[in-house]
């Protein structure tokens, strides 16, 4: 698909504070968003979370992401790539993609409107997560503002969407950007 590109790299780590100061040296940037979501009994779900935000251009953003994940051992769960974000030029786009995964018979495992952005998440063939996105917000402060919120601060995996419902909008011509935020 043209006009897909890198937006978002997110690494788990039992070791947060001297991940998120390694990147804040190495991005010679203060940390840009930090916040702390509701407990969870899942492993993967962080305890804090990090951005790094050194793009912005809509509809494109790069962010790198630190997660505090729990430490359950050696394994996926406890350190590394948590998972990687691949940013459509439109809403109308990540649609589209939408339907042509689904024809190839992939189909996401979660399907979100987190604020900042609109999120469809698949594995790859080896397991691997890939959050595939488009933006929300045209500015950099209009989505900070959002960020900065407590309704995402205490819920930034934002609300499910059904995807079928997006995709039957987007056939009828509808307004897919409002549609977003309708429940």
């Amino acid at each position: 698909m043209s006009g897909i590109r890198l937006s978002e790299v997110v690494l788990r780590t039992t070791d947060y504070d001297r991940l998120c100061d390694f990147y804040s040296l190495l991005l010679g940037q203060p940390r840009s968003v930090e916040m702390a979501p509701p407990p969870s009994d899942d492993p993967d779900e962080p305890s804090r979370i990090c951005f790094f935000d050194f793009y912005f251009e809509p509809p494109y953003t790069q962010r790198i992401a630190v997660f505090e994940c729990a430490d359950v051992g050696d394994g996926r769960s406890s350190r590394g790539l948590h998972h990687f974000q691949l940013r459509t030029p439109t809403i109308e786009a990540l649609v589209r993609l939408y339907r042509t995964l689904k024809d190839s018979g992939h189909f996401p495992i979660g399907v979100s409107n987190h604020g900042p952005g609109t999120s469809f998440y698949y594995r790859d063939p080896d397991g691997n997560t890939i959050e595939l996105s488009s933006l929300n917000f045209s500015s950099q402060a209009e989505m900070r503002a959002f960020m900065a919120t407590d309704a995402f601060r205490v819920n930034p995996n934002g609300a499910p969407l059904d995807p079928e419902r997006l995709a039957a909008g987007e056939k009828a011509g509808e307004d897919l950007s409002a549609l977003i935020w309708q429940r």
